[in-house]
Protein backbone atom coordinates (compact mmCIF):
# COMPACT_ATOMS: atom_id res chain seq x y z
CA UNK A 1 0.00 0.00 0.00
CA UNK A 2 1.35 3.36 -0.92
CA UNK A 3 1.49 6.08 1.81
CA UNK A 4 -0.12 9.58 1.03
CA UNK A 5 2.81 12.28 0.47
CA UNK A 6 3.18 14.30 3.53
CA UNK A 7 1.45 17.93 2.44
CA UNK A 8 4.77 19.55 2.67
CA UNK A 9 5.78 17.18 0.03
CA UNK A 10 5.35 17.94 -3.58
CA UNK A 11 6.56 15.53 -6.43
CA UNK A 12 9.36 16.97 -8.17
CA UNK A 13 10.15 19.95 -5.97
CA UNK A 14 12.74 17.73 -3.65
CA UNK A 15 13.75 14.24 -2.60
CA UNK A 16 12.45 12.52 0.89
CA UNK A 17 15.58 12.75 2.66
CA UNK A 18 16.23 16.81 1.68
CA UNK A 19 12.71 16.94 2.75
CA UNK A 20 13.26 15.85 5.93
CA UNK A 21 16.20 17.80 6.10
CA UNK A 22 13.89 20.87 5.59
CA UNK A 23 11.29 20.02 7.69
CA UNK A 24 14.20 19.40 11.07
CA UNK A 25 15.50 23.20 9.66
CA UNK A 26 11.80 24.81 10.05
CA UNK A 27 10.89 23.00 12.91
CA UNK A 28 14.23 23.59 14.61
CA UNK A 29 13.76 28.09 13.86
CA UNK A 30 11.87 28.95 17.09
CA UNK A 31 15.00 27.12 19.00
CA UNK A 32 17.72 28.76 17.29
CA UNK A 33 15.62 32.22 17.71
CA UNK A 34 15.23 31.65 21.45
CA UNK A 35 18.93 30.66 21.60
CA UNK A 36 20.14 33.87 19.81
CA UNK A 37 17.75 35.71 22.08
CA UNK A 38 19.41 34.23 24.87
CA UNK A 39 22.50 34.66 23.50
CA UNK A 40 21.87 38.95 23.48
CA UNK A 41 20.13 38.95 27.19
CA UNK A 42 22.94 37.46 28.49
CA UNK A 43 24.09 39.51 30.77
CA UNK A 44 28.06 40.64 30.10
CA UNK A 45 28.36 43.18 33.23
CA UNK A 46 26.84 43.80 36.53
CA UNK A 47 24.94 46.55 34.57
CA UNK A 48 23.44 44.91 32.37
CA UNK A 49 21.09 43.49 35.39
CA UNK A 50 20.16 46.58 37.17
CA UNK A 51 16.52 47.45 36.20
CA UNK A 52 16.43 50.76 33.95
CA UNK A 53 14.52 53.20 36.08
CA UNK A 54 17.14 52.76 39.35
CA UNK A 55 17.74 55.87 41.10
CA UNK A 56 21.57 55.89 42.19
CA UNK A 57 24.13 53.27 40.86
CA UNK A 58 27.65 52.64 41.93
CA UNK A 59 29.15 50.27 39.06
CA UNK A 60 32.79 49.27 39.89
CA UNK A 61 35.63 46.95 39.09
CA UNK A 62 38.37 45.63 41.38
CA UNK A 63 41.12 48.21 41.79
CA UNK A 64 44.85 47.19 40.57
CA UNK A 65 46.50 46.63 43.16
CA UNK A 66 43.80 44.82 44.94
CA UNK A 67 44.48 41.26 46.39
CA UNK A 68 42.04 38.42 45.20
CA UNK A 69 39.37 36.14 47.10
CA UNK A 70 41.48 33.08 48.51
CA UNK A 71 40.18 30.44 50.60
CA UNK A 72 41.55 31.67 53.77
CA UNK A 73 39.91 34.43 55.35
CA UNK A 74 41.32 37.90 54.72
CA UNK A 75 43.45 40.39 57.11
CA UNK A 76 40.26 42.41 57.57
CA UNK A 77 37.88 39.69 57.91
CA UNK A 78 40.37 38.35 60.75
CA UNK A 79 40.33 41.36 62.24
CA UNK A 80 36.59 41.89 62.21
CA UNK A 81 36.27 38.55 63.73
CA UNK A 82 38.24 38.59 66.74
CA UNK A 83 36.51 42.48 67.41
CA UNK A 84 33.43 40.80 67.41
CA UNK A 85 34.63 37.78 69.74
CA UNK A 86 36.59 40.21 71.98
CA UNK A 87 33.27 42.11 72.06
CA UNK A 88 31.18 39.29 72.83
CA UNK A 89 27.44 40.04 73.70
CA UNK A 90 28.14 43.52 74.31
CA UNK A 91 27.61 44.03 70.40
CA UNK A 92 23.97 45.52 69.57
CA UNK A 93 22.57 44.21 66.28
CA UNK A 94 22.77 46.90 64.64
CA UNK A 95 27.13 46.96 64.88
CA UNK A 96 26.73 43.20 64.15
CA UNK A 97 24.94 43.75 61.13
CA UNK A 98 27.40 47.23 60.49
CA UNK A 99 30.29 44.34 60.75
CA UNK A 100 28.68 41.83 58.69
CA UNK A 101 27.96 45.00 55.69
CA UNK A 102 31.99 45.81 56.13
CA UNK A 103 32.96 42.19 55.36
CA UNK A 104 30.69 41.80 52.25
CA UNK A 105 32.20 45.47 50.86
CA UNK A 106 35.16 43.79 51.33
CA UNK A 107 34.73 40.65 49.23
CA UNK A 108 32.85 42.79 46.55
CA UNK A 109 35.54 45.41 46.07
CA UNK A 110 37.60 42.18 44.71
CA UNK A 111 35.04 41.67 41.81
CA UNK A 112 33.11 43.67 38.82
CA UNK A 113 30.07 45.17 40.96
CA UNK A 114 27.15 47.37 40.71
CA UNK A 115 25.21 48.72 44.07
CA UNK A 116 22.34 50.14 43.54
CA UNK A 117 19.08 52.15 44.88
CA UNK A 118 16.65 51.53 42.86
CA UNK A 119 13.53 53.11 45.27
CA UNK A 120 13.01 54.63 48.85
CA UNK A 121 10.03 55.93 50.32
CA UNK A 122 9.37 57.08 54.29
CA UNK A 123 6.13 57.67 55.85
CA UNK A 124 5.98 60.50 58.90
CA UNK A 125 5.71 59.38 62.19
CA UNK A 126 5.28 60.57 65.63
CA UNK A 127 2.51 62.82 67.44
CA UNK A 128 3.84 65.78 65.26
CA UNK A 129 4.06 63.60 62.03
CA UNK A 130 8.00 65.17 61.65
CA UNK A 131 9.50 61.99 62.17
CA UNK A 132 10.22 59.24 59.08
CA UNK A 133 9.52 55.77 59.37
CA UNK A 134 11.39 53.69 56.12
CA UNK A 135 8.12 51.97 54.48
CA UNK A 136 9.72 50.97 51.05
CA UNK A 137 13.49 49.96 50.44
CA UNK A 138 14.21 48.51 47.15
CA UNK A 139 17.84 47.52 46.57
CA UNK A 140 20.20 45.17 44.43
CA UNK A 141 23.95 44.44 44.69
CA UNK A 142 25.18 41.91 41.77
CA UNK A 143 28.27 41.00 41.90
CA UNK A 144 30.53 39.24 39.16
CA UNK A 145 31.89 36.41 41.18
CA UNK A 146 31.66 33.26 38.53
CA UNK A 147 31.54 30.40 40.80
CA UNK A 148 33.12 32.04 43.86
CA UNK A 149 29.73 32.67 45.71
CA UNK A 150 30.48 30.92 48.58
CA UNK A 151 32.60 33.27 50.72
CA UNK A 152 29.63 36.03 50.10
CA UNK A 153 27.17 32.98 51.62
CA UNK A 154 29.47 32.57 54.20
CA UNK A 155 28.72 36.19 55.33
CA UNK A 156 25.10 36.14 54.54
CA UNK A 157 24.89 33.21 56.80
CA UNK A 158 26.36 34.51 59.79
CA UNK A 159 24.32 38.00 59.69
CA UNK A 160 21.21 35.33 58.84
CA UNK A 161 22.10 33.78 62.75
CA UNK A 162 23.39 37.12 64.19
CA UNK A 163 19.54 39.16 63.17
CA UNK A 164 17.14 36.31 63.24
CA UNK A 165 15.44 33.98 65.31
CA UNK A 166 14.56 30.64 63.76
CA UNK A 167 11.09 30.68 65.33
CA UNK A 168 10.14 34.08 64.03
CA UNK A 169 12.19 33.71 60.04
CA UNK A 170 10.84 31.81 57.32
CA UNK A 171 13.81 30.49 54.35
CA UNK A 172 11.79 30.18 51.02
CA UNK A 173 13.74 27.96 47.96
CA UNK A 174 11.97 29.92 45.02
CA UNK A 175 12.35 30.55 41.23
CA UNK A 176 12.53 33.52 39.03
CA UNK A 177 12.46 32.02 35.37
CA UNK A 178 15.38 29.32 34.98
CA UNK A 179 17.21 30.94 37.90
CA UNK A 180 16.29 29.39 41.52
CA UNK A 181 17.23 31.71 44.84
CA UNK A 182 16.51 32.11 48.52
CA UNK A 183 13.97 34.16 50.32
CA UNK A 184 14.24 35.11 53.88
CA UNK A 185 11.77 37.26 55.53
CA UNK A 186 11.16 37.71 59.28
CA UNK A 187 7.79 38.45 61.11
CA UNK A 188 9.53 40.67 63.04
CA UNK A 189 10.30 43.04 60.46
CA UNK A 190 7.99 45.30 58.14
CA UNK A 191 6.87 43.67 54.74
CA UNK A 192 9.37 45.63 53.00
CA UNK A 193 12.01 43.86 54.46
CA UNK A 194 12.61 40.91 51.93
CA UNK A 195 16.37 39.55 51.70
CA UNK A 196 16.60 37.55 48.56
CA UNK A 197 20.20 35.72 47.21
CA UNK A 198 21.69 33.64 44.61
CA UNK A 199 23.23 33.04 41.32
CA UNK A 200 22.44 34.52 37.75
CA UNK A 201 24.52 33.09 35.60
CA UNK A 202 28.05 34.02 36.27
CA UNK A 203 26.44 37.18 39.03
CA UNK A 204 25.93 36.77 42.67
CA UNK A 205 22.75 38.81 43.50
CA UNK A 206 21.68 40.04 46.53
CA UNK A 207 18.10 42.02 47.21
CA UNK A 208 16.72 43.72 49.72
CA UNK A 209 12.86 44.68 49.02
CA UNK A 210 9.85 42.48 48.08
CA UNK A 211 9.95 40.92 44.60
CA UNK A 212 13.50 42.87 43.68
CA UNK A 213 15.31 39.33 42.92
CA UNK A 214 12.62 38.60 40.87
CA UNK A 215 13.06 42.07 38.88
CA UNK A 216 16.89 41.44 38.47
CA UNK A 217 16.55 38.26 36.54
CA UNK A 218 13.93 39.93 34.57
CA UNK A 219 16.52 42.35 33.14
CA UNK A 220 18.89 39.70 33.07
CA UNK A 221 16.36 37.22 31.15
CA UNK A 222 15.82 40.01 28.66
CA UNK A 223 12.39 40.65 29.33
CA UNK A 224 13.10 44.07 31.32
CA UNK A 225 15.11 47.34 30.10
CA UNK A 226 18.63 47.12 31.86
CA UNK A 227 20.17 50.48 33.25
CA UNK A 228 23.25 49.81 30.64
CA UNK A 229 20.84 50.32 27.74
CA UNK A 230 19.36 53.92 28.47
CA UNK A 231 20.41 55.90 25.48
CA UNK A 232 21.86 58.56 27.84
CA UNK A 233 23.84 56.97 29.74
CA UNK A 234 25.38 54.95 26.87
CA UNK A 235 26.58 57.47 25.16
CA UNK A 236 27.94 58.84 28.24
CA UNK A 237 29.87 55.92 29.02
CA UNK A 238 31.33 55.77 25.42
CA UNK A 239 32.25 59.36 25.59
CA UNK A 240 35.22 58.59 28.29
CA UNK A 241 37.33 56.42 25.96
CA UNK A 242 39.49 54.03 28.14
CA UNK A 243 37.85 51.90 30.75
CA UNK A 244 36.98 53.05 34.27
CA UNK A 245 37.33 51.64 37.51
CA UNK A 246 34.32 53.25 38.91
CA UNK A 247 31.10 54.66 37.30
CA UNK A 248 28.33 56.31 39.28
CA UNK A 249 24.75 56.91 37.49
CA UNK A 250 22.51 59.27 39.33
CA UNK A 251 18.70 59.69 37.67
CA UNK A 252 18.50 63.65 39.89
CA UNK A 253 15.41 64.29 38.54
CA UNK A 254 13.68 61.18 39.09
CA UNK A 255 14.85 61.11 42.86
CA UNK A 256 13.51 64.23 43.23
CA UNK A 257 10.26 63.28 41.89
CA UNK A 258 10.29 60.35 44.09
CA UNK A 259 11.52 61.00 47.18
CA UNK A 260 10.90 64.60 47.84
CA UNK A 261 7.16 63.97 49.13
CA UNK A 262 8.19 61.46 51.12
CA UNK A 263 11.41 63.46 52.62
CA UNK A 264 10.20 66.58 53.31
CA UNK A 265 11.92 68.09 50.09
CA UNK A 266 14.98 66.78 51.49
CA UNK A 267 16.64 65.70 48.16
CA UNK A 268 15.15 68.92 45.99
CA UNK A 269 17.09 71.09 49.05
CA UNK A 270 20.24 68.59 48.11
CA UNK A 271 20.19 69.33 44.53
CA UNK A 272 19.88 73.23 44.99
CA UNK A 273 22.79 73.21 47.38
CA UNK A 274 25.00 72.06 44.95
CA UNK A 275 23.60 74.35 42.35
CA UNK A 276 22.28 70.99 41.05
CA UNK A 277 18.39 71.69 41.18
CA UNK A 278 18.22 71.70 37.12
CA UNK A 279 20.28 68.42 36.51
CA UNK A 280 18.24 65.57 35.12
CA UNK A 281 20.82 63.04 34.99
CA UNK A 282 24.62 62.85 35.66
CA UNK A 283 27.10 60.54 35.33
CA UNK A 284 31.05 59.86 36.52
CA UNK A 285 33.59 58.06 35.69
CA UNK A 286 37.13 57.67 37.58
CA UNK A 287 40.22 55.50 35.65
CA UNK A 288 43.56 55.13 35.50
CA UNK A 289 46.29 56.13 33.04
CA UNK A 290 49.30 55.05 33.90
CA UNK A 291 49.45 55.96 37.67
CA UNK A 292 47.18 59.07 37.15
CA UNK A 293 43.30 59.24 37.80
CA UNK A 294 40.64 60.48 35.67
CA UNK A 295 37.54 62.20 36.79
CA UNK A 296 35.21 62.95 33.85
CA UNK A 297 31.85 64.00 34.35
CA UNK A 298 28.52 64.52 32.08
CA UNK A 299 25.16 66.12 33.13
CA UNK A 300 22.20 66.32 31.31
CA UNK A 301 19.87 69.27 31.95
CA UNK A 302 16.73 68.99 29.28
CA UNK A 303 18.18 68.30 26.33
CA UNK A 304 21.65 69.33 26.42
CA UNK A 305 24.88 67.58 27.94
CA UNK A 306 27.36 69.33 29.62
CA UNK A 307 30.56 67.61 29.90
CA UNK A 308 33.37 68.30 33.32
CA UNK A 309 36.83 66.79 33.41
CA UNK A 310 37.70 67.40 36.96
CA UNK A 311 40.86 65.34 37.74
CA UNK A 312 43.30 65.59 34.48
CA UNK A 313 46.03 63.09 34.63
CA UNK A 314 48.16 65.27 32.18
CA UNK A 315 48.63 67.63 35.01
CA UNK A 316 52.40 68.60 35.45
CA UNK A 317 52.63 71.15 37.52
CA UNK A 318 56.02 70.52 39.34
CA UNK A 319 54.95 71.65 42.66
CA UNK A 320 52.29 69.09 42.60
CA UNK A 321 53.87 66.17 41.20
CA UNK A 322 56.58 66.94 43.60
CA UNK A 323 54.37 65.80 46.62
CA UNK A 324 53.63 62.28 45.39
CA UNK A 325 56.02 59.69 46.06
CA UNK A 326 57.78 58.08 42.87
CA UNK A 327 55.36 54.63 43.31
CA UNK A 328 52.19 55.35 44.50
CA UNK A 329 48.89 56.40 42.39
CA UNK A 330 47.59 59.46 42.49
CA UNK A 331 44.73 61.87 41.40
CA UNK A 332 44.92 65.61 41.07
CA UNK A 333 41.90 67.59 40.98
CA UNK A 334 40.92 71.17 40.07
CA UNK A 335 38.51 72.82 41.92
CA UNK A 336 37.09 75.84 43.02
CA UNK A 337 37.79 75.17 46.62
CA UNK A 338 36.23 78.43 47.74
CA UNK A 339 32.89 77.12 46.06
CA UNK A 340 32.81 73.56 46.43
CA UNK A 341 33.37 73.61 50.15
CA UNK A 342 30.64 75.34 51.26
CA UNK A 343 28.66 73.47 48.27
CA UNK A 344 29.84 70.19 50.20
CA UNK A 345 28.74 71.19 53.73
CA UNK A 346 25.49 72.57 52.48
CA UNK A 347 24.51 69.29 50.94
CA UNK A 348 25.08 67.51 54.24
CA UNK A 349 22.89 69.98 56.22
CA UNK A 350 20.34 69.53 53.67
CA UNK A 351 20.20 65.43 54.16
CA UNK A 352 19.34 66.68 58.03
CA UNK A 353 15.80 67.51 59.75
CA UNK A 354 14.94 70.75 60.08
CA UNK A 355 15.53 70.71 63.58
CA UNK A 356 18.99 69.31 64.00
CA UNK A 357 19.90 71.47 60.99
CA UNK A 358 18.87 74.36 62.92
CA UNK A 359 21.08 73.28 65.73
CA UNK A 360 24.20 72.73 64.04
CA UNK A 361 24.12 76.21 62.10
CA UNK A 362 23.31 77.89 65.55
CA UNK A 363 26.43 76.22 66.98
CA UNK A 364 28.96 77.10 64.35
CA UNK A 365 27.48 80.22 64.07
CA UNK A 366 27.94 80.84 67.86
CA UNK A 367 31.50 78.68 67.74
CA UNK A 368 32.42 81.58 65.04
CA UNK A 369 31.29 84.62 66.95
CA UNK A 370 32.87 83.59 70.30
CA UNK A 371 36.01 82.53 68.58
CA UNK A 372 36.54 85.60 66.43
CA UNK A 373 36.81 84.09 63.08
CA UNK A 374 35.39 83.81 59.99
CA UNK A 375 35.92 80.32 58.22
CA UNK A 376 35.16 81.76 54.51
CA UNK A 377 37.41 84.97 55.39
CA UNK A 378 40.12 83.60 57.12
CA UNK A 379 39.86 79.63 55.33
CA UNK A 380 38.58 79.42 52.39
CA UNK A 381 39.61 82.75 50.37
CA UNK A 382 43.40 81.43 50.48
CA UNK A 383 42.84 78.03 49.34
CA UNK A 384 44.22 77.34 46.37
CA UNK A 385 42.46 75.11 43.26
CA UNK A 386 44.12 72.07 43.01
CA UNK A 387 43.84 68.77 45.61
CA UNK A 388 46.28 66.38 45.59
CA UNK A 389 45.33 62.16 46.45
CA UNK A 390 47.57 59.71 46.85
CA UNK A 391 47.86 56.20 48.58
CA UNK A 392 51.25 56.74 50.15
CA UNK A 393 51.84 55.32 52.58
CA UNK A 394 49.44 52.13 51.90
CA UNK A 395 46.98 51.14 54.30
CA UNK A 396 47.71 47.63 55.50
CA UNK A 397 43.84 46.31 54.88
CA UNK A 398 44.70 47.77 51.13
CA UNK A 399 40.95 50.00 51.82
CA UNK A 400 40.38 51.64 48.78
CA UNK A 401 39.51 55.00 50.75
CA UNK A 402 42.75 55.32 53.29
CA UNK A 403 44.46 57.76 50.86
CA UNK A 404 46.25 61.07 51.90
CA UNK A 405 45.09 64.24 51.10
CA UNK A 406 46.72 67.31 50.16
CA UNK A 407 44.68 70.39 49.76
CA UNK A 408 46.57 73.48 48.38
CA UNK A 409 47.04 76.98 50.29
CA UNK A 410 47.51 80.08 47.85
CA UNK A 411 48.19 82.57 50.19
CA UNK A 412 48.20 83.79 53.42
CA UNK A 413 49.50 80.25 55.44
CA UNK A 414 49.85 81.88 59.00
CA UNK A 415 46.15 82.97 59.24
CA UNK A 416 44.87 79.74 57.70
CA UNK A 417 47.16 77.81 60.36
CA UNK A 418 46.10 80.26 63.23
CA UNK A 419 42.24 79.81 62.10
CA UNK A 420 42.09 76.08 61.56
CA UNK A 421 43.64 75.61 64.83
CA UNK A 422 41.02 77.99 66.61
CA UNK A 423 38.03 75.68 64.81
CA UNK A 424 39.86 72.43 65.63
CA UNK A 425 40.10 73.61 69.36
CA UNK A 426 36.67 74.35 69.54
CA UNK A 427 35.51 71.21 68.06
CA UNK A 428 37.69 69.40 70.48
CA UNK A 429 36.24 71.35 73.63
CA UNK A 430 32.83 70.83 72.20
CA UNK A 431 33.20 67.16 72.00
CA UNK A 432 34.43 66.68 75.68
CA UNK A 433 31.41 68.21 76.74
CA UNK A 434 28.42 65.83 77.78
CA UNK A 435 24.82 65.79 77.22
CA UNK A 436 22.36 66.06 79.91
CA UNK A 437 22.45 62.13 80.72
CA UNK A 438 25.92 61.68 81.24
CA UNK A 439 26.66 60.53 77.24
CA UNK A 440 29.62 61.72 75.70
CA UNK A 441 28.56 64.33 72.92
CA UNK A 442 30.11 62.37 69.96
CA UNK A 443 31.03 58.80 68.91
CA UNK A 444 34.89 60.06 68.90
CA UNK A 445 36.80 62.84 70.42
CA UNK A 446 39.46 64.98 69.22
CA UNK A 447 42.96 65.07 70.26
CA UNK A 448 46.34 66.99 69.13
CA UNK A 449 49.84 65.61 69.72
CA UNK A 450 52.41 68.57 70.08
CA UNK A 451 53.84 68.40 66.76
CA UNK A 452 50.79 70.14 65.60
CA UNK A 453 49.03 66.56 64.27
CA UNK A 454 45.19 66.45 65.27
CA UNK A 455 43.30 63.06 64.60
CA UNK A 456 40.27 61.52 65.72
CA UNK A 457 39.93 58.89 68.59
CA UNK A 458 37.46 56.02 68.51
CA UNK A 459 38.04 54.00 71.39
CA UNK A 460 41.38 51.96 70.73
CA UNK A 461 41.43 53.24 66.84
CA UNK A 462 43.21 56.68 65.38
CA UNK A 463 42.05 58.67 62.46
CA UNK A 464 41.42 60.18 60.19
CA UNK A 465 44.79 62.99 61.18
CA UNK A 466 45.52 66.30 59.10
CA UNK A 467 48.14 69.03 60.15
CA UNK A 468 48.80 71.68 58.31
CA UNK A 469 51.89 73.84 56.76
CA UNK A 470 52.68 76.41 54.79
CA UNK A 471 51.51 74.96 51.64
CA UNK A 472 48.94 72.67 52.32
CA UNK A 473 46.19 71.06 54.49
CA UNK A 474 47.68 67.35 54.59
CA UNK A 475 45.77 64.48 56.00
CA UNK A 476 45.56 60.53 55.77
CA UNK A 477 44.11 57.95 57.13
CA UNK A 478 46.06 58.14 61.38
CA UNK A 479 48.35 59.77 62.69
CA UNK A 480 51.21 57.36 62.16
CA UNK A 481 50.40 57.11 58.05
CA UNK A 482 50.68 61.01 58.68
CA UNK A 483 53.86 61.98 59.87
CA UNK A 484 55.15 58.94 58.01
CA UNK A 485 54.36 60.48 54.79
CA UNK A 486 55.84 64.09 56.14
CA UNK A 487 59.29 61.97 57.15
CA UNK A 488 59.37 60.90 53.75
CA UNK A 489 58.64 64.49 51.62
CA UNK A 490 60.27 66.70 54.26
CA UNK A 491 60.48 70.26 52.26
CA UNK A 492 58.58 69.64 49.41
CA UNK A 493 55.09 70.38 51.41
CA UNK A 494 56.50 72.51 54.35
Amino acid sequence: MERAAPPWYAPGAMKPASCWHHRWRIAGLPALCLLIAAARAQPREPLDLIPADTLLCWHGRPLPDTSPVSSQPSALQTLLELGMRMAGQSLDSGTQLGVRLAEMFNLTIRYPHALTLIDARALPVGPDQKGRRVDRLRFALVVESGDQTEPFLRVIQKAVNEQTDQAEATLLAKRAGRWSYQELRDKRLPDWAVVAWGQIDKHFVLTIGADVWPNVAAVAAGQAPALSQDAWYKAAREKRGQPALLEILLAAHAIQERLDPFFDGQASAFFKAWDAADIDQAYWALGFEGRALFCRASYRVGRETVDRLYADPDIREPRLLETIPPDARYAIYKLPLDRFLPRFFRGLLALEGQKARANIERVWAEMQAQRAFDAERDVLAHLGEYVVLHNDPPHPLRIPLAMTILIEIRDEPAAVRRTLETLFTAWRDTLAESTEDGRPVGPFTLQRDDDGVWYMQFGPLAGPAWTTTDRFIISSWSPQALREYLAKVGARVR
